[in-house]
């Protein structure tokens, strides 16, 4: 018997995992894919809100304390497993806002690093880009990370700590007044002392009928990669609901859709033009350049984008980390933190009551 079974392979059940086994427990991770292939896989990387103007404070403290950790959870997992999760303090620069002065606002009272740069310091700067005709912000300490090598170095390093996989389907929480006595899998039952359902935009499937239900719904993101170029900037832009990623590699992330169609993860050719569009307009030496790769990813959305971290009442070893829509990245690091303090009655840093699901919502 586990310590603890941890339902979802993404990057917070993976980080929760680390949490968990640093503390000395006997941890299991089941995935029904490949590790990460989900939400994860899709995400771009980015290692902020957007706008986290536009976020409430529950969202954006765990996304603080995660930002601080990144650099050396990178350096640890380079380390230990020789894989480079490709951490980079890259920047961030932001065009068209449609609330500069709220953005400039809570950068001042949030003593987040930023410049209003005029245009033609833009011209100066980011010559790569399109001539732009307003004003834009510059945040220098926004960082990316490649999702794909922070998952490969995550599980090499949790394999490396004794954290066992199992690569199947959780089909049902076999339960007895309250009480979770096992996941039954396709083919075994496996049984642990304490549950935690880290499944994305799944994660509701789960969840008993007899108890108050968690708001997670999927919206599906698509996203496009530009073969490696010449670019001459790591500084990631955002123009509307649009973000380039460049990579160290040359490559060119672009994203996102956002669509709510269910459990639909299928990608499509108008979304693959749109996106393809709008990278060639606003970055010129793409303008004969194809896309090489197309994918989708489906978010688990919540009712203000606040996650669920906290125990399901009143069941006694039942627990939920899920609902980061767009942030899982982002916040997976504050919330594996939680989660374990939680789990191992810690006091945590972070007030739980936001994350949980009886919370109040506006």
């Amino acid at each position: 018997m586990f310590d603890f079974v941890i339902i979802g392979g993404g990057i917070i059940g993976l980080l929760t995992a680390k949490e968990l086994q640093n503390n000395g427990a006997n941890v299991a991770i089941i995935e029904k894919s490949s590790v990460g292939q989900q939400a994860t896989w899709a995400a771009g990387g980015i290692l902020s809100p957007m706008r986290p103007w536009h976020y409430c404070d529950a969202v954006n403290a765990i996304s603080s304390i995660s930002q601080s950790i990144y650099q050396q959870l990178s350096n640890e997992l380079l380390e230990e497993t020789g894989i480079d999760p490709q951490w980079v303090l890259s920047g961030m620069l932001i065009l068209n806002d449609d609330d500069m002065a709220s953005a400039i606002n809570w950068c001042k009272a949030n003593d987040d690093s930023h410049t209003l740069l005029s245009t033609a310091e833009l011209a100066t700067q980011f010559s790569h880009l399109k001539t732009l005709h307003e004003p834009a912000l510059l945040r220098p300490n926004v960082a990316t990370i490649k999702p794909h090598k922070l998952l490969a170095a995550l599980t090499d390093y949790l394999t490396r700590k004794g954290v066992t996989f199992f690569n199947n389907h959780a089909r049902l929480l076999v339960d007895n007044k309250n009480t979770v006595t096992a996941v039954q899998l396709n083919n075994r039952a496996v049984k642990a002392e304490q549950y935690i359902i880290c499944g994305g935009a799944w994660s509701s499937q789960l969840i008993p009928s007899s108890v108050e239900q968690p708001d997670i719904s999927p919206v599906k993101g698509q996203m496009i990669c530009f073969p490696p170029t010449h670019i001459p900037s790591l500084c990631m832009v955002m123009d509307g609901n649009r973000y380039i990623i460049p990579r160290k590699d040359g490559r060119v992330v672009v994203g996102s859709t956002r669509e709510h169609t269910g459990f639909d993860a299928n990608t499509t050719q108008q979304a693959f033009n749109e996106l393809r569009d709008f990278a060639q307009q606003l970055y010129p030496a793409l303008t004969d350049v194809e896309p090489d790769t197309h994918w989708a990813g489906l978010r688990p959305a919540t009712p203000n984008s606040i996650p669920y971290i906290c125990r399901v009442e009143p069941y006694k070893n039942l627990s939920l980390n899920a609902g980061h829509y767009r942030n899982g990245i982002v916040t997976a690091p504050a919330s594996a933190q939680l989660m374990a303090d939680i789990l191992l009655n810690k006091k945590s840093h972070l007030d739980p009551n936001p994350y949980k699901i009886t919370r109040q919502t506006s």
